[in-house]
């Protein structure tokens, strides 16, 4: 396992060299002998690409359709429904519209209402926090 280890580290200080040494030939030692040749070795620079000439067609020109005067409404909006306040009545949203009804099942559902939110109240309290 050392044995393996060590020739990693040989392999990669090597190959780190030869790297170095290759692409900042300035900074090698490496004899001027040993060094122009492989500069030989190196592809030439790719010729300029001549582009070709861009051309823009013109865009055509849209003409939008008129569009039509606007017009009044011939139909008056409809008004907010007005409810007068009638107590002991309810009033029904669930059509749209609202309908009052005055039933005693509704005044009986109302009182119980009324008797839990007292019971509950007798029994909840705060205390004042002191500072």
């Amino acid at each position: 396992m050392k044995t393996r280890l060590l020739w990693i580290a040989i392999l990669a200080v090597g190959s780190t060299a030869l790297y170095f040494g290759l692409t900042q030939p300035h900074v090698s030692t490496i004899p001027k002998e040993v060094r122009d040749p492989l500069a030989d070795l190196r592809p030439a620079a790719p010729p300029p690409l001549e582009l070709p000439a861009l051309e823009i067609p013109p865009l055509p020109v849209i003409s939008l359709p008129p569009l039509p005067a606007p017009t009044a409404r011939r139909d008056p909006s409809p008004a907010r429904p007005e409810v007068p306040v009638q107590n002991n009545a309810t009033i029904d949203f669930s059509t749209g519209y609202p309908h009052v009804r005055a039933h005693g099942k509704d005044q009986d559902a109302l009182d119980a209402a009324l008797r839990e939110i007292a019971d509950v109240e007798k029994r909840t309290g705060f205390e004042a926090k002191k500072q």
